[in-house]
């Protein structure tokens, strides 16, 4: 197996994942046989030292390939394409299977990564924090090592392992979810409601002895006078109280991935 190469990644926007709970399920819900930690970060296309770390990853991989010039030109080939070699990076701009695109991902590539070990972290100041307080939507970067997956057909490929990953700056947090808006997608709010609603703070109707408005329910008997003989019939019974269409992506990255650029 070839040696390891170390990297530290220009600075992205942690988009994906969690550095703190196991991944224990596959894209399609299925349990893993080998449960692990992975979150992806994505960096800006424009980013004046992502040029570098790609093609020094890339040459990496070239070169623990050297017994396999089958792989090598799949390697050539994931430069225009990003497709026919695992490098563990993937355009933010292309739509997913759904045909959306995700917007924090927009201008970037994703670069992903997976351990089989806790995940540290530290601040700016390389001071070890707990991985739980960077959010998703936060800025961060990672030092690690790539190592080949040793395979040399079409799963040939690298693992992206993190040793550290550092915090830089605070994002606008990314939650597990949708926003309401998009999630309800501008549906007014509903004014023919079931029997029983209220408005919301409203104080609850008192039960009389009408009834429950707007439940068709009986209210509660009334309370008879002190003195009072019990009501006919209810002998013995105590009183009751008032209770995204996507522009495709330009085929290859002429300036970002060619080696030389």
């Amino acid at each position: 197996m070839a040696e390891r190469y170390n990297f530290h990644t220009p600075v992205g926007r942690f988009v994906s994942g969690s550095l703190t709970e196991l991944r224990t399920k596959d894209y399609q819900g299925r349990p893993l046989d080998n449960p692990h930690y992975d979150f992806g970060v994505a960096i800006r296309k424009d980013d004046a030292a992502l040029p570098a770390f790609l093609q020094g990853l890339t040459a990496y991989a070239k070169g623990a390939y050297a017994h396999a010039p089958t792989v090598q030109q799949h390697i050539d080939g994931w430069l225009q394409t990003l497709a026919g070699f695992s490098m563990k990076i993937t355009d933010g701009d292309k739509a997913n299977q759904k045909g959306n695109v995700n917007e924090n991902t927009r201008g970037c590539f994703v670069i992903w990564f997976s351990s089989n070990f806790e995940i540290q972290a530290c601040n700016a100041q390389n001071t070890q924090i707990d991985p739980a307080t960077i959010k998703r939507g936060w800025f961060v970067d990672v030092a690690g090592n790539a190592a080949i997956n040793g395979l040399t057909d079409g799963n040939a490929g690298i693992y992206m392992n993190p040793n550290w990953v550092r915090l830089i700056a605070e994002g606008d947090e990314i939650t597990g979810s949708v926003d309401p808006n998009t999630a309800f997608g501008g549906a007014p709010v509903p004014t023919q409601l079931p029997p029983g609603a209220r408005p919301v703070g409203s104080a609850p109707a008192v039960p009389t002895a009408a009834g429950l408005p707007g439940t068709g329910l009986p209210g509660a008997p009334a309370t008879p006078a002190p003195g009072a003989a019990p009501a006919p019939g209810l002998p013995g019974m105590a009183t009751a109280s008032p209770g995204e269409p996507v522009t495709p992506a330009t085929p290859g990255y002429p300036g970002i991935l060619t080696p030389g650029a």
